[in-house]
């Protein structure tokens, strides 16, 4: 099939960025089950929290070369197929994890689907960019929401998996993960691959032309890591540990994501009208306050916060990912998997040293030290480009 050039067109194609939103769906709950599983995986191969953090950190250790599949991708128009094969590949895996021989097994098997991690999230958002017309931020909003649902709803399945056939039984839904990608060739086979306006750089120039907007990514990143995979990867451990069942814990989690699909809609969307940098400041105002009051909080004013926090500490990717591709050309792949790089090795490491500090010092008081540090990505949501805002 030829492929449409879209670059003129301002419409929003609804109809093509949901099925690419719905692939990001689908594959993203395989991947939310392993921070719900942490407790069963932590007793059954006897881990310390640094070795479950790290489980987490290998399967992002292939996007360290998410530039470089983001340079083939642009050269090669490998958007599409990337974002079919990845439910399939990342879902066998992931449920293979209960049948590790120990954890050298699960590493192998998290690093390997990381490589199919890395390829989604290199490819979609340039697919979605194709299609989203002049609303950018909407279209990235969808995206990230389609992944806040899946790590919503990736605790509840976790917990049902748990409970239908133990952590070593998981292998029996890998024919949904094989028939998902079936589902999704079908489905957006008619999908037309994005044509770059103009020829894509080499991936040196590339990094050379946007640095000033990779060193504000980086700060907001770092800062914004703390809370954000702090929260992710060990609220439900956090919530464990203070006494309480896995199933609140679970549930604890996917109200946190439930909020924060909410707030990426919300913040995409917004920053379409009113800026992306007024977006950001407001959450990276109001992320750390609201990280003390759960922490410190309890009864029913516990679960308001957690929605609120929710809300505004995982509103932000959509917002910068709008910045990183309507500041590439010819070049969103490449800039995408360097933005995917820097935020999953950024999350990668500060899973490691979040998890260090829990079992040093305790996970609450880790936590205080997260909304403590994210306060410091304030002064590079300045660094950024000026706004472009809808009329």
């Amino acid at each position: 099939m030829a492929a449409i050039d879209t670059k003129r067109d301002s419409r929003f194609r609804t109809g093509v960025v949901l099925p690419i939103s719905a692939a990001h769906f689908v594959h993203d709950i395989f991947t939310a089950l392993i921070a719900p599983l942490l407790p069963l995986l932590i007793q059954k191969f006897s881990l310390s929290l640094t070795q479950a953090g790290s489980l987490v950190f290998i399967m992002q250790l292939p996007s360290l070369l998410n530039p470089i599949l983001g340079s083939l991708t642009d050269r090669y128009k490998l958007h599409r197929s990337l974002v079919v094969i990845a439910p399939g590949v990342t879902g066998t895996l992931v449920c293979l994890m209960g049948l590790a021989p120990g954890y050298a097994g699960l590493v192998v098997l998290l690093l390997t689907a990381g490589f199919s991690v890395a390829g989604i999230h290199v490819g979609a958002p340039v697919l979605i960019k194709a299609n989203a017309g002049d609303a950018v931020g909407r279209g990235m909003s969808f995206f990230m929401v389609a992944g806040e649902l899946a790590r919503t709803v990736g605790p509840l399945v976790a917990v049902q998996l748990a409970a239908s056939f133990g952590v070593g039984g998981l292998w029996r839904v890998i024919p949904v993960a094989v028939a998902s990608s079936l589902l999704l060739w079908w489905r957006l086979g008619s999908v037309p691959e994005y044509e770059p306006e103009g020829q894509p750089s080499q991936l040196f120039a590339v990094w050379r032309s946007m640095r000033r907007i990779f060193a504000a990514l980086v700060g907001i990143l770092v800062a914004r890591a703390f809370m954000g995979a702090a929260l992710t990867t060990y609220l439900p451990t956090f919530i464990y540990g203070e006494g309480h069942s896995l199933w609140l814990a679970n549930i604890s989690l996917s109200v946190l994501e439930l909020a924060g699909a909410a707030g990426a809609l919300t913040a995409g969307t917004l920053s379409d009208f009113l800026g992306r940098r007024r977006v950001l400041t407001w959450a990276v105002l109001l992320g750390p306050p609201l990280m003390l009051l759960f922490l410190f909080a309890g009864g029913p004013l516990r679960l308001i916060v957690l929605v609120a926090l929710g809300f505004v500490t995982l509103s932000t990717t959509p917002v910068l990912l709008a910045v990183m591709i309507e500041n590439s050309g010819a070049n969103p792949a490449a800039a995408t998997g360097t933005f995917m790089m820097i935020s999953f090795a950024i999350r990668g490491l500060i899973i490691l040293i979040v998890g260090g500090a829990g079992d040093l010092f305790g996970l609450q008081a880790a936590f205080v030290g997260c909304a403590i540090l994210a306060v410091f990505g304030l002064p590079f949501v300045f660094l950024l480009p000026q706004d472009r805002r809808r009329v």
